[in-house]
């Protein structure tokens, strides 16, 4: 998988799930308890925002096709089928920490 695709399914994953969990969470609720919420009102963007932090190894990929592009592959440890992955084992590998700052679904809690 591209880094690119992982972090772009990653974080539409994260905003995805927290959506559907206040949604499910509001209409099966009794009125307690809220899920992310915001406590200074909706204009309150800085004690909102999370970081969503990232530490991948990743594998420089080169085609040597015509008209092939290089990329930068995410490394995952298991395969789908749950044996360990050696796909990596002649390959140099590296890793990547950084983190991408998101502003999830609230919900907003009035103060008194």
């Amino acid at each position: 998988m591209e880094l690119e695709e992982f972090v772009q399914t990653t974080l539409v994953q994260i905003m995805r799930g927290i959506m559907s969990a206040q949604k499910e969470w509001d209409s099966k609720s009794s009125g307690y308890g809220v899920i992310s919420p915001a406590w200074d009102g909706p204009d309150d963007f800085v004690n909102r925002t999370q970081g969503v932090n990232f530490d991948v190894a990743v594998t420089a990929a080169k085609k040597s096709e015509r008209g092939g592009g290089g990329g930068i592959k995410v490394i995952a440890a298991f395969e789908a089928s749950g044996k360990i992955s050696n796909s990596a084992e002649n390959s140099t590998v590296s890793r990547i920490s950084f983190s991408v700052p998101i502003l999830p679904p609230t919900t907003v809690i009035r103060k008194p």
